[in-house]
């Protein structure tokens, strides 16, 4: 691997204008080297009183190319019916405006970094991901380990590819567990599938995708689901996809590279999209570290 290597940047944009500019610029300050183009997917629908315009002044100096879907589908979550899906899947329309799709399918670059849109770098994280990702489809923080009863004791991100329970061992592990949205959703029942566990998935906050391997295996190339769509959280369906298929994602936690949420206390940006004065509060003090860069 040349870690030289151009890798273009595909972000979702669903209000935080600063946060947005800063996750930007202080991925540009540490791995500025390999950034190609950057991608910025402009929901339809936005937040509070968001204007695109003061992004793009924000990011003005940068090549930036700007997209806009022609539907909001936001936390929409995918259809059961599978047949349905792949007629979906087939409409221009309406798989552009599943997060990251449009970068992915215009992309030229042999590798794709999707980013959330409220991170702060503090290191070069492509760097590290390209010498680490040899010929594996992706890298990045696998599992959302906090929600999952397996984690510590049997499992984590380095171990999921080896850890495959069976149903009642899985069933077993859940009683009892409080974060239990896998049981509400109908996971954890005979039937199911126990592998890759239902939190398993590929951490949309920074990840790396090999597009040499990944685009002729995803919709609409291929038959895994679009890494944006929602099954439970975003990726986890294209996650299982790829395991189910024998393709391996490495586990290098974004944690050492980066910080997801700095300025919400529980370290996560989604309860201020429903709150405005937290909202306002996160922004500011977006603004105020953008324009001191003391990132």
């Amino acid at each position: 691997m040349r870690i030289s290597a151009k890798v273009d940047i595909a972000i979702n944009v669903y209000g935080k204008p600063f946060q947005t500019a800063l996750a930007i610029r202080s991925l540009l300050k540490y791995s500025g080297d390999h950034v190609g183009r950057i991608f910025i997917n402009l929901e339809k629908k936005q937040p509070f009183d968001f204007d695109e315009n003061q992004l793009k002044d924000l990011l003005q100096d940068l090549d930036v190319v700007y997209y806009k879907p022609s539907l909001f589908l936001g936390w929409w979550q995918i259809q059961k019916k599978n047949w349905a899906n792949k007629l979906l899947f087939k409409i221009p329309m309406f798989r552009f405006s599943i997060r990251y799709q449009y970068p992915w399918e215009k992309t030229e670059a042999n590798y794709l970094f999707l980013s959330h849109n409220d991170m702060v770098f503090h290191g070069d994280i492509l760097a590290n991901y390209l010498s680490k990702i040899e010929n594996n489809i992706a890298i990045g923080h696998i599992g959302q380990c906090w929600n999952c009863p397996a984690h510590k004791i049997h499992c984590d991100g380095d171990r999921y590819w080896d850890y495959r329970p069976t149903m009642d061992e899985l069933s077993n592990l859940y009683e009892n567990w409080t974060v239990n949205r896998a049981v509400i959703w109908g996971l954890i029942q005979p039937g199911k599938a126990s592998w890759p566990l239902p939190e398993c998935r590929l951490n949309e906050h920074a990840a790396l995708i090999n597009m040499q391997i990944a685009r002729k295996l995803t919709a609409p190339k291929g038959s895994f689901a679009p890494v944006g769509l929602m099954t439970m959280d975003t990726g986890i369906k294209w996650f299982q996809d790829a395991a189910n298929a024998g393709y391996k994602v490495v586990h290098d936690s974004f944690f050492k590279y980066a910080k997801h949420g700095m300025f919400n206390e529980a370290g996560s940006g989604h309860g201020a999209l429903f709150d405005e004065n937290l909202y306002n509060r996160e922004e500011s003090l977006a603004k105020e570290m953008l324009e001191s860069k003391t990132f």
